[in-house]
């Protein structure tokens, strides 16, 4: 995150102190909320398209989708509410959406294109559960005037799954603000902002990293007859389990950096494609991989790859946006700033998940 959106050094024109400190509170946490206003408002990580239609987040030359200025000022209405005819309104969304596309391509968002995200930020609730249900529904074959069988003898189960709590703490020196330096605070706002949203990421990723080895796939032969047999797989795992996946069912899979290049060059193995019509051991792809997502948060050493069937069980929620608190500490002359947001993710079934490997 390189920039920050609010006008640090304007602050410099506040002589009062208690209202200088309000004012860079206020300041700080209007640039905590964008990245997840970014979301809110359904903008894109940073994707390139391969042949194909494949989207590829992390990759080179990526564009990201940036939600529109009257989108973003329908939105700061409701939460500030600002009259439409405010001039100052129209400045701030178009510095909103400055910032989105300065700012968003660098920060890593890969992870939602695989969990179904569910809102707990105005909910009473501490958890939210991934349900397990099974109605013994089977649409068996009738005759004419045959009685249906009413299925009431309902078993579920529920995976709760709580918030989890993360909190950092930076100081904003008095010196800082006395000798105007306002580079250092905006800077140290755009670190504490990235970090955060680093945090995040790493979190969900770890899910994959975490999974055992129950989930690998072995290497058969090539990439590709090794790819289709691992959607092969996933596909007839989770067959019988209600969530409409099949031979079209489209697929993200999640790599390191350093092996993007293998697995998009893979994914050109089509049928009618020269990589298949020139080598008779390459098999065409026969599984609709709609992202690929390249994060350094998989390791280098994985060994290949994570495929994933996306949603279903899949789930991440957030119960607080990063908010803001402050403190002064007179002992270091320095006004203390702790950033805290809660959230979680859960991997409800490992079955939606192959971790798939190279030779």
């Amino acid at each position: 995150m390189r920039t920050v959106f609010s006008k640090y050094a304007k602050l410099g024109a506040i002589n009062d102190p208690a209202e200088q400190l309000k004012a860079l509170t206020q300041a700080i946490n209007t640039d905590f909320s964008l990245p997840s206003m970014y979301l809110d408002l359904g903008g894109t990580p940073s994707v390139q398209k391969l042949d194909g239609g494949i989207k590829v987040i992390g990759g080179d030359g990526g564009q990201i989708q940036v939600p529109s200025v009257e989108r973003v000022k329908a939105h700061l209405q409701q939460k500030w509410a600002v009259p439409g005819d405010n001039p100052n309104l129209v400045d701030a969304s178009n510095r909103v959406v400055s910032f989105f596309h300065s700012n968003m391509p660098d920060i890593d968002m890969g992870y939602t294109a695989a969990f179904d995200f569910v809102d707990m930020r105005n909910s009473m609730n501490d958890t939210f559960e991934v349900l397990d249900a099974n109605n013994g529904i089977t649409f068996t074959q009738k005759k004419a005037g045959e009685a249906v069988k009413i299925r009431r003898g309902v078993t579920d189960s529920m995976l709760p799954v709580k918030y989890v709590t993360f909190a950092d703490g930076v100081g904003i020196l008095d010196d800082w603000l006395r000798f105007q330096k306002w580079w250092a605070v905006s800077d140290t706002v755009a670190e504490f902002n990235a970090k955060a949203w680093d945090k995040k990421a790493q979190w969900h990723y770890d899910l994959f990293n975490a999974l055992s080895s129950a989930v690998n796939v072995a290497f058969d032969t090539d990439d590709t007859k090794t790819l289709n047999q691992a959607a092969a797989g996933i596909l007839r795992k989770v067959r019988d389990k209600g969530y409409g996946a099949g031979q079209n069912a489209g697929f993200v899979i999640y790599c390191a950096p350093e092996n993007v290049g293998r697995i998009t060059k893979m994914l050109t193995a089509t049928a009618g494609s020269l990589l298949v019509a020139y080598n008779k051991d390459v098999q065409p792809v026969n599984v609709r991989v709609q992202t690929v997502v390249a994060t350094t948060y998989i390791p280098a050493n994985v060994g290949g790859y994570y495929l994933v069937l996306p949603g279903r069980k899949l789930k991440r929620a957030d119960w607080m946006d990063l908010q803001l608190e402050s403190q002064r500490n007179v002992y270091v002359r320095a006004n203390d700033y702790v950033g805290t947001f809660q959230t979680n993710a859960v991997i409800g079934d490992a079955d939606q998940v192959a971790r798939v490997l190279f030779s």
